[in-house]
């Protein structure tokens, strides 16, 4: 990521001291998206009474239901990541998922960013200035995705597309009570059902497009990966 790229997205570089980063759109735009794949390990049962915009019939109801419980049988995941967007920016870094509520997203130098659940809030620091900001986890849309269960079909969701082609399920939601905020497609290997990436289109209409390299599954994490340290808050030493 160049320093002109980054400049135009709002994060901090050595020379631009107190440009602020677009934490609404990260939360948004990445951390919540990928933070689906942090769900619990069973899915709890219930009416597919289709919140849907486009009249799902009974095979895509299914198909939607079958990345449900691919994604509700996934409790953590450690992938490197790709995020691109149409305003030019690129990206790149790992991103760590633990259920529920816990995610790490570390980004690759020259950006100093790092993005931490520890599943009450969201924590953005800028590392190069030990900057910290933070919002509540339930006041994100990573909440949807970082509890006990992924549903599509929650009253919260609306499935605003639908495709099923070529091996790939594509599935786009948007929020019931606020559908302007942007949308948010899925995009699935069918055979074997994995998924791939994700784009989110925000409020102001930029895309974001995140592909997961290598992703893997099971892992065990530290109890301080989901610490965020701050020298500002630290006691200095007797």
């Amino acid at each position: 990521m160049s320093a002109r790229d980054a400049s135009s997205s709002g994060v901090v570089l050595p020379g631009i001291p107190n440009r602020p980063f677009p934490l609404k759109r990260i939360v948004a735009g990445l951390v919540a998206v990928a933070a689906v794949v942090a769900a619990a390990a069973l899915l709890l049962p219930r009416e597919a009474e289709a919140k849907d915009a486009i009249g799902l019939d009974a095979k895509q109801k299914a198909d939607v239901q079958r990345a449900q419980v691919y994604l509700n049988a996934i409790t953590s995941m450690r992938s490197r990541f790709l995020q691109i967007t149409n305003t030019g920016q690129f990206s790149e870094g790992e991103i760590l998922i633990q259920r529920p509520g816990k995610m790490r997203i570390d980004y690759d130098p020259p950006v100093p960013v790092l993005i931490v659940s520890d599943g009450s809030l969201v924590m953005y620091k800028d590392e190069e200035l030990d900057q910290l900001s933070y919002t509540p986890l339930s006041s994100t849309p990573a909440s949807l995705f970082l509890g006990e269960t992924v549903d599509f079909f929650q009253d919260d969701l609306l499935i605003t597309d639908f495709e099923h082609e070529t091996g790939v399920l594509r599935i786009t939601l948007q929020r019931t009570e606020d559908p302007m905020e942007g949308s948010l497609e899925l995009a699935f290997d069918d055979k074997p059902m994995q998924l791939r990436k994700w784009t989110v289109v925000d409020a102001q209409g930029v895309v974001t497009t995140v592909s997961l390299q290598g992703p893997r599954f099971g892992e065990t994490f530290g109890p301080d990966t989901f610490k965020v340290e701050h020298r500002a808050l630290q006691t200095p030493a007797n």
